[in-house]
C-alpha cells in the first residue's frame, strides 16, 4: 500500500461524475473525478461547534466524521493517489486563512483522517485490527505531534471516533491497554520487564510486571496484548492478540481524549498523578 503525499491540479469535476464527495454538514466542498487523479483539494468552509464532515465514493460508501471542535474556519487538505488512496487532514482556526505547511498556533485543532481506498482501487488491503502505521496514521520517520487529533473508524461497526496518541519512545516509557480498551497506562521504560518501544520484550519479564500493576479504574487488567478498543462497539482497533507481531514496533500510543494516560509508580506500585 502506499499512501504518499502526491500534490497535483485542483478537482472542479461535476458531482455526477465524481469518485470522491467530500460534504461538511451536507453540503458539498470538493469533488474528484478519475481523471484528476492524482491530486489535491484544499477547501476552506466556516463551520459551526459539532460539525461533520463525510466522504463518499463512486459506490456510495460513507466514511463520516465528526470534527468535535468548536467553530471556525475548516482547511482541508484532501489528497487521492494513483492508487486511489485517499489521505485528508485538516486544521481548524479562527481565521478564514491558514497556508499550507503553517504551524499551529494557540486555539488551532489538528486533524488526521484515517485514509482510506476509493472504490476504484484495484485492490484494497485488509487493514482489520492494523496498527497505526499500517493505517496510515502515522508514518515511520515522521514524528506526529502530539497535538494533533486522530480521527479514526472501526472495522466493525464503521464508525468514527477521536483518540490522540503519543510517541512512546520519545517519552521514555512503555505502555499498555486495559482489557477494556479505555485505559492507557505508562511505565518507565528502563523499569524491569517492561516493553520498550522498537524492542522485543521478554515474555516472562513482561508477564511479572503485569502482576505488578493495579487493576484500571474500571477493574479490567493492563496487560502488553490488551488491544485498543472502539469507543461505540468494544471492538478490537488494534489487535495486538490477533496480530502480535505488529507490537514491537507500534511504538504511538493512542488514548481518548477524555481519559489521559495514567502513569504508574512502581516504587510505590500505585498509580501516580499526571
Amino acid at each position: 500500500m502506499s499512501l504518499r503525499s502526491l500534490f497535483g491540479r485542483t478537482a472542479t469535476a461535476p458531482v455526477d461524475d465524481a469518485i470522491l464527495t467530500v460534504r461538511v454538514d451536507g453540503n458539498t466542498v470538493a469533488t474528484i473525478r478519475a481523471g484528476d487523479v492524482p491530486c489535491e483539494v484544499q477547501p476552506h468552509v466556516q463551520i459551526d461547534s459539532g460539525a461533520t464532515i463525510a466522504f463518499e465514493d463512486s459506490a456510495g460508501a460513507v466514511h463520516r466524521h465528526d470534527l468535535s471542535v468548536g467553530s471556525g474556519w475548516l482547511h482541508l487538505s484532501v489528497r487521492v493517489h494513483p492508487n486511489f488512496g485517499c489521505q485528508a487532514d485538516a486544521v481548524v482556526t479562527a481565521r478564514s486563512d491558514h497556508p499550507p505547511g503553517t504551524p499551529l498556533g494557540d486555539g488551532d485543532t489538528g486533524i488526521r483522517f484515517q485514509p482510506f481506498f476509493l472504490a476504484e482501487a484495484p485492490a484494497a488491503p485488509d487493514l482489520s485490527g492494523c496498527g497505526l502505521f499500517a493505517r496510515g496514521l502515522h508514518f515511520g520517520g515522521q514524528v506526529t505531534p502530539g497535538d494533533i487529533l486522530l480521527s479514526c473508524e472501526c472495522d466493525v461497526c464503521g464508525k468514527a471516533f477521536i483518540a490522540r496518541s503519543f510517541h512512546a519512545g520519545f517519552a521514555d516509557v512503555a505502555y499498555f491497554y486495559s482489557a477494556s480498551g479505555r485505559y492507557t497506562l505508562t511505565v518507565d521504560a528502563a523499569l524491569e520487564g517492561a516493553p520498550a518501544p522498537l524492542s522485543e520484550p521478554d515474555p516472562a519479564a513482561v508477564s511479572v510486571l503485569e502482576a505488578r500493576l493495579p487493576p484500571a479504574p474500571d477493574g479490567t487488567r493492563f496487560a502488553y496484548h490488551n488491544p485498543f478498543r472502539c469507543p461505540h462497539c468494544n471492538a478490537p482497533y488494534i489487535d495486538f492478540a490477533a496480530q502480535p507481531t505488529q507490537r514491537p514496533g507500534e511504538y504511538y500510543a493512542l488514548y481518548f481524549p477524555d481519559t489521559p494516560p495514567i502513569r504508574f509508580d512502581a516504587a510505590s506500585a500505585h498509580f501516580a498523578s499526571e
